[in-house]
């Protein structure tokens, strides 16, 4: 078994919102189907700090192998029963694992064709070498695919007004929606306003120049458009 120890913070009580609120966001599905579009054609795929699966799910339905995993046991937990849900054909391509992305776990195999991080970095003290461990793991010609909040103290209110605009226009404005939007507002101030949870901050140049740094040849995609402004995502080959 792993020797990952998990880590207890606000994700814990984050999850369920999270699940249900997430996937129904139109700047996540927005932002989603740019990873969903780079990773196409791509057999083997890590998602490094999968939480829920929301990204693992639909690159296995289509027929790619994806290693997943995160440091949370809440997240993965609700990721685990995702993946129960499957067919056993898609199953058998989606291994979940805990694990670190500040050190992938030892059951992950190398020579990846895509790493996705998707809002995982700014949770990272040291994201330098973070992002060497996805270079690591990627065969040559590989891509990361990376998404994360472009500065400290992202506007939560702002994400979450667009979207409500977005929704009523669209008639999902539910109930159950509504109170999905109060659990994760709570938690998202909590998480946006506590020093300790939110650490490191990139805006879209910034990445890009990381990533180069750290071995990358191309910026495929680098955008700074995502969450209304709030978030880059970067699309880098090995």
């Amino acid at each position: 078994m792993p020797e990952t120890v998990f880590v207890d913070n606000i994700w814990n009580d984050f999850a369920h919102s999270y699940d249900q609120m997430i996937p129904e966001l139109p700047c996540y599905q927005r932002q989603r189907e740019k990873i969903l579009r780079d990773t196409r054609e791509r057999a083997y795929v890590i998602d490094a700090g999968c939480g829920t699966g929301l990204v693992s799910e639909p690159l296995v339905r289509r027929g790619q192998r994806v290693v997943g995993f995160d440091n949370n046991e809440a997240m993965l937990a609700l990721a685990v029963r995702r993946r129960a849900k499957e067919p056993e054909a898609v199953r058998a391509r989606w291994t979940l694992l805990p694990g670190d992305v500040t050190r992938f776990p030892g059951e992950v195999e190398q020579g990846a064709d895509a790493v996705v991080m998707n809002n995982v970095l700014f949770y990272v003290r040291d994201p330098e070498a973070v992002l060497r461990q996805a270079w690591t793991y990627l065969k040559p010609g590989g891509v990361l695919c990376m998404t994360s909040n472009k500065r400290p103290r992202p506007d939560l209110e702002k994400v979450l007004k667009n979207s409500i605009r977005e929704w009523e226009s669209q008639g999902r404005w539910t109930e159950a929606l509504q109170r999905a939007v109060n659990h994760h507002r709570t938690c998202a101030q909590k998480l946006t306003t506590d020093p300790n949870e939110m650490v490191t901050f990139l805006d879209t140049d910034q990445a890009v120049r990381l990533l180069e740094k750290v071995g990358f040849s191309q910026a495929l995609v680098a955008d700074g458009d995502d969450y209304y402004g709030e978030n880059f995502y970067v699309c880098m080959r090995k």
